[in-house]
């Protein structure tokens, strides 16, 4: 008996000491938002319960001060742990070692940048896996400057069953391209914590801060400083060549389909090879042509433009009011191919959807895109490709300061 018993006490320690680890790995575990429990406190008291675990998401919150935007506002959080953190930050400094340059680490990056990319894991509403729970995901947009996302909740098969497991949630920067292949995620297992005002779902520690984008430097102007636009009223200025897009880079400065940023084979896909050889964008001589009134020099056009490709530029607007835009460019003849279309997008946000380009048999023409209300200071002016049509080419903005 006494045998038995203490057979039976052995077994009882070793069921505990398998239990303990289960316990610790599940501390941030979360469980389903319908039910009403979950952290008695907000969103940011939530982060300061788990020391050791969320510092580095705190001190940026603190120093964005988006601290009240976590204790007050219905929102839910995609939290980033201290080794997604170290991740991007070591990405970002192994760079730099090798250029020669100094380290830069929380407190020294960019507030800018850095503001730009925690507000893309905080989201306006509580979206819960369960909300999730649809075939291609949901669209939603990070807080504050409408960055457009995916979030897709899936559940994993347990005992024979598909769906009956724990569930997950891939969270995707879009890229600004509807083309999944070229969207950058990570995943939450630990989801579906309540708060007193939202829900939180943890990121994977294997997944780096910042979908890749925090080791990649802001996009700047290709020349010294940012285009500006007239201030004179009713004069076209000089155009903005389309090859003059901002230095940064794929990804930052622009998006080509075949660029190294996709892997394809490591080297860069710019398929005219005659200017910026070292990017992936099509760059293709140009002639000068005077039209309507315009003169535009000798240069090079983007050529060859593919669905979801983008170029972005850095311009300066002189005041608060409304500017016109064209786009000089050309179409080779789409018989039996979508139509041509662009979008115009500022600061990243859509300007103007949908850009009708009508065929040119070839010839560069301009086309009006429409007179916008423009805020003065510096901006992104993002030229995006919608449809693949033979021999679509880019060549320049004109721009006029309207009445």
């Amino acid at each position: 008996m006494k045998r038995f018993s203490f057979i039976i006490m052995i077994l009882g320690l070793v069921a505990g000491a398998l239990l303990l680890p289960s316990c610790q790995k599940n501390e941030l575990k979360g469980g389903s938002s319908e039910t009403g429990g979950g952290f008695s406190g907000n969103t940011y008291d939530y982060l300061k319960s788990k020391p050791g675990i969320f510092d580095s998401l705190l001190f940026v919150i603190d120093r964005l001060k988006l601290a009240d935007v976590l204790k007050s506002d219905s929102i839910t959080l995609f939290a980033s742990t201290n080794a997604s953190f170290r991740l991007a930050s070591d990405d970002l400094n192994a760079q730099r070692l090798r250029t020669g340059k100094k380290p830069i680490y929380l407190k020294d990056y960019r507030l800018d940048q850095l503001d730009s990319l925690m507000c893309r894991y905080i989201l306006k509403g509580t979206f819960s896996s369960k909300k999730l729970s649809v075939l291609n995901g949901i669209n939603v947009f990070g807080y504050k400057y409408g960055y457009e996302l995916n979030a897709k909740a899936t559940a994993s098969s347990a005992m024979g069953q598909v769906g009956a497991g724990p569930s997950s949630i891939v969270y995707s920067s879009k890229n600004r391209t509807e083309f999944k292949a070229n969207w950058s995620s990570a995943i939450a297992y630990s989801i579906d914590i309540p708060t007193k005002n939202g829900l939180v779902h943890i990121i994977d520690d294997k997944n780096f801060f910042g979908f890749g984008y925090y080791s990649k430097q802001p996009s700047t102007s290709f020349r010294d400083f940012a285009y500006r636009l007239p201030e004179t009223f009713d004069v076209d200025s000089e155009p903005l060549e389309a090859e003059d897009y901002d230095n940064g880079g794929c990804g930052v400065a622009y998006h080509d389909t075949r660029s190294p940023c996709n892997e394809i084979d490591g080297r860069y896909w710019n398929d005219g090879g005659q200017y910026r050889t070292t990017e992936g964008v099509d760059l293709w001589g140009q002639p000068a042509a005077y039209n309507k009134g315009i003169y535009y020099r000798q240069g090079y056009r983007i050529a060859a433009m593919r669905t979801g490709e983008w170029t972005n530029y850095s311009i300066d607007v002189p005041a608060d009011g409304n500017y016109e835009i064209k786009l000089h460019y050309s179409v080779q003849n789409s018989t039996g191919n979508p139509p041509a279309y662009c979008d115009l997008r500022l600061d990243w946000k859509i300007l103007t959807r949908r850009v009708a380009l009508p065929i040119t048999g070839g010839k560069m023409d301009e086309i009006k895109a429409g007179t916008f209300y423009l805020t003065k200071g510096n901006h992104y002016l993002t030229f995006c490709t919608m449809t693949s049509v033979p021999d679509l080419s880019f060549d320049a903005f004109v721009f006029k300061r309207v009445n």
